[in-house]
């Protein structure tokens, strides 16, 4: 398995992959490559029509039915066409719907450790604007680009029946031409890509200075918040202005060809026909036009192939950056065990870890967490108690050591059975934009508002639902805004309790709140840890005082286990934690 978190597609597989996962392109295939060869062939008709009334002598008997035919081959070629853009846009259409679906359902299986680390403008940009690039080159020309291909495959065997000698130029130049448009594409593909991963971090960068604005202003950072974004900007014009100089050699290289293969037909044509025996030419004069017809049907669609290949590229690049998020590793793949029911033991043997390539931030943990204990970690900002804390919830794999849970290695468990059974909840809690009883109602599938009312009343916060203007149906805002930071973690609290967890990791979970709402979070948290295995990342005093036990973390180290009486009594990283508190706190 790759260690990208995202895994690249090679440009071969792109279409298998593209197929695979969004099926609904292979619907009617034979039938969609039916009308764009019937569009393509109504075209290429009217040279014939023209060929037959010139070598007739114009007479009116071969006119009238010269325009009768042209005439229903070009209307045959107009619904073809109308009939395959409703019907392309139809199905690419449901097939991006799909792409999207499963690229969302994919990252939110993605184990924890690698959708981290992942940019969220990225995955954003992966499931909109990139997907939105097909639709974009499907929209501004991607029907002529299929309609074209199919008519200049119609115009070649078209002209190789009427004069394979003339036929012979046209298509030597079209081959390389299309040789150097493959060699060029690779270095444009290479660049489009660039320039999207660059798109990627300008959106990054502006969501940052709108939603940091209050910031930016209330610090008077303005000038170092534009410099920032002025870099990300010039970065992603910079990638797009370096696609231009293989995409104007490549538009160049074409028309050089186009114009040659017009000179070349047209010259050849009249020598051919004015060399042969004069009562019998090689070509009448029929044929000649005929032909020079067909290699403006055969130099069009070539050279809007040409010019759209630029546009083209970008959507196939668009394509893949969606379809490497849809096809990304899940955690089904690194566990298939199920986790024993009841409260969870935790058993960390001789482990370390890293952030990437990076230096080892924690060294050589040993340490068992018996079902149903209260642990808290404390230490130093910098010691490794978050380091710790995402260790046991998967969001950060050890480099060294193993992590077992119920006795089953953490690397083996399923996804589905740690779902609900494994709850980190957050210093700043994530709500999404619906009510707090929607909120809540988040923690089991199958709950309903009565269900709600009675876990907030369980963990004694009946008092605080009633002071809300809505009760439940208060709205909480998008990402929780309308909500204080304390009333967030309420409500998280609570979606945890109701999910009913066996091992609850809280990661500063009861840090800045104002003392009112400090005294219900406790409450609450008192009563969401009876029976549970709680592991609380803790910078006050107060938590570890009523812990079972104490873990104290110094420079990516355990150094010293105990509870809060034992430790406190004894010189030690602990004991200066506890009056350096005392002395902030008096």
């Amino acid at each position: 398995m790759s260690t990208e978190p995202i895994p690249g597609i090679r440009p071969r597989d792109l279409l298998p992959t593209a197929l695979r996962v969004s099926p609904q392109l292979r619907r009617g295939l034979l039938l969609t490559g039916g009308l764009a060869l019937l569009g393509g062939a109504g075209r290429v008709i009217a040279p014939l029509t023209v060929q037959h009334a010139i070598d007739a002598g114009l007479t009116p008997g071969a006119v009238g039915p010269a325009v009768a035919v042209g005439s229903a081959a070009v209307l045959v070629a107009w619904v073809a066409s109308m009939l395959l853009n409703r019907r392309l846009h139809a199905r690419v259409e449901e097939a991006l719907a799909a792409l999207r679906r499963a690229g969302l359902r994919r990252f939110h299986e993605m184990a924890a450790g690698a959708a981290d680390r992942v940019p969220t403008a990225d995955a954003t940009a992966r499931l909109t604007a990139d997907a939105d690039q097909v639709t974009t080159f499907l929209q501004g020309g991607g029907i002529q680009f299929l309609t074209g291909a199919a008519q200049l495959l119609v115009a070649t065997a078209v002209m190789l029946a009427y004069s394979p000698l003339l036929a012979t130029p046209v298509l030597v130049l079209a081959a390389l031409s299309f040789g150097v448009m493959l060699v060029l594409q690779r270095v444009i593909a290479r660049r489009y890509d660039r320039a999207r991963r660059d798109l990627s971090a300008m959106q990054a960068a502006v969501t940052e200075a709108v939603l940091g604005a209050p910031v930016i202003r209330a610090t008077g950072t303005g000038a170092w918040a534009r410099a920032k974004l002025d870099a990300a900007v010039d970065r992603a014009r910079d990638g797009l202005v370096r696609t231009l100089a293989p995409l104007h050699a490549n538009t160049s290289l074409g028309e050089l060809a186009i114009s040659t293969m017009t000179v070349a037909v047209l010259l050849g044509g009249v020598w051919w026909a004015l060399t042969g025996d004069p009562g019998r030419p090689r070509l009448t004069a029929g044929q000649v036009v005929a032909m020079v017809f067909l290699v403006g049907f055969f130099v069009r669609p070539l050279q809007f192939l040409v010019q759209s290949l630029g546009e083209a590229q970008n959507a196939l690049t668009g394509l893949r950056r969606a379809l490497e998020l849809a096809t990304a590793p899940s955690t089904d793949a690194e566990g298939r065990d199920a986790l024993p029911g009841g409260p969870v033991g935790v058993d960390v043997e001789h482990v370390s870890a890293r952030y990437g390539d990076g230096p080892l931030v924690l060294r050589d943990v040993t340490v068992r967490i018996e079902p149903g204990e209260h642990v808290a970690v404390v230490g130093r900002t910098g010691s490794g108690k978050s380091t710790f804390a995402k260790l046991l919830t998967r969001r950060l794999d050890p480099a060294v050591g193993a992590i077992r849970l119920g006795g089953v290695p953490l690397q083996r468990l399923s996804a589905a059975s740690l779902a609900g059974r494994v709850v980190i909840v957050p210093q700043d809690p994530f709500l999404f934009d619906g009510t707090i009883g929607q909120n809540i109602r988040l923690g089991s599938p199958a709950a309903t508002d009565h269900d709600a009312v009675r876990i907030l009343h369980e963990l004694g916060l009946a008092g605080w639902l009633a002071t809300l203007p809505g009760g439940l149906l208060t709205p909480a805002g998008l990402r929780g805004e309308r909500l204080s930071v304390g009333e967030r973690q309420l409500v998280a609290l609570a979606r945890t309790a109701l999910a009913d967890p066996d091992l609850v990791v809280l990661d500063e979970a009861t840090s800045g709140l104002d003392p009112a709402t400090d005294v219900a979070v406790q409450h609450a948290l008192a009563a969401l840890t009876r029976g549970r295995t709680i592991v609380s990342i803790a910078h006050r005093m107060n938590t570890a005082v009523a812990a079972d036990r104490v873990l104290v973390f110094a420079a990516g180290r355990l150094v010293q286990s105990g509870n809060h009486a034992q430790l406190v009594a004894r010189p030690g990283p602990y004991a200066d934690l506890v009056a350096a508190w005392t002395g902030a706190h008096p």
